[in-house]
């Protein structure tokens, strides 16, 4: 009997432990944090990439319910324990960690955390960003031009300040290719004292059919962003092939496979070959009166 006390007790205790973890307080100042970042399409990308390296396995499938069991729950991001949330308690919480969930303030920039809350919040179309308060703020306008560096193959993205056009240094700087197979991410960096990013690129990324692919850059300082797309020849060219080029099961006649043409022709000839066999033998048997 004072087993079985003894072990409900626990199981009690634990029962309340489990539920006193799922209750994290955040400070009020952040709380009331919003992002400085606009959570566009591109910045909400940057996030994905993020949250499939180093949160996907806790968190799971957004919108899949696939999270791992742990105590507490990791939760799915889709749902509405997590967009109920305002913008700061998720920064806070990505940024600081609790139990299992580490914190991520060394792992990532305060950029790339409010790329995952807007990877979080893009589940939710009912989301409106709030705007921060930029009365008396001088918001800095930028210039972006594209090269590329055929001896390393490097993709080169200068930032100049617009009005000055001086260099900018330390300014965060996301790159991406649109290819025809899609959006693809090179990576984030931040530009040198010239106002330099790089950004390797694979050589083998295939071009269009005259080796050319949509380059695209997304720089952010502060509160000053700007985004270019630029068509340059870069890749190889594609060489694409017509799905019905040389001898298919799937091509045109005259394309065909030579064993299915016999196969084809030789049926046919068997087929009318046994029904005239048949009509001769029937005359056959007329005339002699059987």
């Amino acid at each position: 009997m004072t087993r079985i006390v003894l072990i409900s007790a626990l199981s009690l205790s634990f029962i309340s432990f489990a539920y006193g973890q799922d209750k994290w307080d955040v400070p009020e100042k952040e709380r009331e944090e919003i992002s400085i970042f606009t959570f566009d399409e591109d910045f909400a990308f940057e996030g994905e990439s993020i949250y499939e390296n180093s949160c996907l396995s806790c968190h799971g499938n957004p919108g899949q319910v696939d999270f791992s069991i742990m105590v507490p729950s990791p939760g799915d991001i889709a749902s509405n324990d997590f967009q109920n949330q305002k913008d700061g308690e998720l920064y806070y919480k990505i940024k600081t960690g609790r139990g299992s969930m580490p914190d991520f303030e060394d792992a990532f920039s305060s950029e790339e955390i409010w790329n995952l809350v807007a990877y979080i919040r893009s589940f939710n179309p009912k989301y409106e960003q709030p705007i921060p308060d930029l009365e008396g703020i001088v918001i800095p306008k930028f210039t972006l031009k594209f090269d590329f560096d055929d001896n390393v193959d490097k993709f080169v993205v200068k930032v100049m300040n617009k009005e000055e056009g001086t260099p900018v240094e330390d300014a965060s700087v996301a790159g991406y290719i649109k290819s025809m197979f899609g959006k693809y991410l090179l990576g984030k960096t931040k530009t040198n004292k010239l106002g330099i990013a790089y950004f390797d690129v694979d050589y083998k990324i295939p071009g269009d059919s005259a080796g050319y692919l949509n380059m695209i850059a997304k720089v952010s300082k502060g509160y000053g962003s700007a985004k270019k797309t630029e068509r340059m020849q870069i890749a190889n060219p594609a060489k694409l092939k017509s799905a019905i080029e040389g001898r298919h099961l799937w091509s045109t006649d005259n394309s065909a496979p030579v064993w299915l043409r016999i196969i084809f022709f030789a049926s046919i000839i068997g087929v009318w070959g046994t029904i005239f066999f048949v009509v001769f033998g029937l005359k056959k048997i007329k005339k002699l009166g059987v």
